[in-house]
């Protein structure tokens, strides 16, 4: 009698730790990766000049990694960062003539989430192939809505599109469609769009948005945060003296404008009541798109300077991250994808080999 009654407490203690999994909510994570903004780009970085109010209380409001690198170029960091590898081994090297196309055998962190019952979805950049099989719809993203290649602005763009950034030619679910409004904007609003539908749906997402902003070409900008910032002095905040102050102008119009954006992303979040148990990573893909402000670091795109490499790692997780928490463990962005994987309780992949490590202890 004894044997079958802890048999029977074995049996329910299963069966209760069953259950509680069951009915555990996985966290949502949302990626957000800007394009050539650097290190000194923040309020919070000493930059007292750009007006990032929404990022910097993310910072304040985030746990961090206060050493995190990425690549000197965009599509090596989409490549780590997609992938938890060395971009070497992902057959990514560089941004053109081929050298930024993903092998289609990588698996990445949307595939992996998809395949655990996560919604996932990207908005902005992908920059890691743009034909079948290396679209972001073939590597486990269900819905994207996208540019092509590196930019607008760029060789891979259509003809029609001319370049701009306002009312852009872009791709929703691998299909050409005309829009209204700001690049950036459309970015956040399908991403929200995105969201709400995972939500009604009592799905966990996967939200990746990669701004194409502040690349270049900088022709086309928000225009009044563009007058804002041209009646300003620049020069303090410019390492070159004769860099073009109205280029530095343009870029900064551009991240007032993310900023914006994202403090509209995160009061979706608490419209929704989902903030507490919703994963916000936020980081740069490389060092700025010219010789300006980095903080006390020397570099910039293409340099492996700190200015160059270095990025912010801000991981915003109110149900489990302490605010304000710091950690000076050098990290890097192959480390993201098994932080995830951590964070949410997915296993990788048998056989899957990764060179990042998980960052949340």
């Amino acid at each position: 009698m004894p044997r079958l009654l802890n048999l029977f407490r074995l049996s329910f203690c299963l069966l209760t730790s069953v259950v509680t999994s069951l009915n555990a909510t996985p966290p949502n994570v949302i990626l957000i990766m800007t394009d050539d903004q650097g290190y000194g780009d923040f309020g919070v970085h000493g930059n007292n000049l750009i007006n990032t109010p929404h990022l910097d209380q993310l910072a304040r409001e985030s746990a961090s990694m206060s050493d995190f690198y990425v690549s000197p170029v965009c599509s090596p960091t989409r490549a780590n960062l997609m992938t938890g590898r060395y971009n070497y081994r992902t057959g990514v090297v560089d941004t053109f003539k081929g050298r930024s196309m993903m092998h289609s055998t990588e698996t990445t962190i949307a595939e992996v989430l998809a395949d655990a019952g996560y919604a996932t979805g990207i908005f902005g950049k992908w920059h890691l192939g743009d034909n079948y099989p290396l679209r972001a719809s073939d590597q486990g993203f269900q819905e994207t809505y996208l540019h092509r290649g590196g930019g607008l602005g760029q060789p891979s763009e259509p003809i029609e599109n001319k370049r701009r950034y306002t009312n852009p030619v872009l791709f929703h679910n691998n299909q050409q469609i005309e829009t209204r409004g700001y690049c950036t904007d459309l970015f956040f609003e399908a991403a929200a769009r995105f969201i709400n539908q995972a939500v009604d749906q009592e799905k966990p997402f996967f939200t990746y948005i990669a701004t194409n902003a502040p690349h270049s070409p900088f022709h086309d900008v928000p225009q009044a945060l563009y007058e804002k910032y041209r009646a300003m002095d620049r020069s303090p905040i410019m390492r070159d003296k004769t860099d073009d102050q109205d280029t530095v102008a343009r870029i900064f119009a551009m991240i007032e404008n993310v900023d914006t954006n994202m403090g509209f992303l995160l009061d979706q979040l608490d419209r929704r009541d989902i903030a507490r148990d919703t994963i916000v990573i936020y980081l740069n893909d490389n060092g700025p798109n010219g010789d300006r402000f980095t903080g006390p670091f020397r570099g910039q795109k293409n340099r492996v300077f700190e200015g160059g490499i270095r990025s912010p790692l801000w991981v915003r997780w109110p149900a489990h991250l302490d605010a304000g928490t710091t950690s000076d463990r050098v990290a890097a962005h192959y480390d993201i994808m098994p932080t995830i994987l951590d964070a949410t309780g997915v296993s990788k992949p048998r056989g899957l080999e990764l060179d990042g490590r998980s960052l949340l202890p």
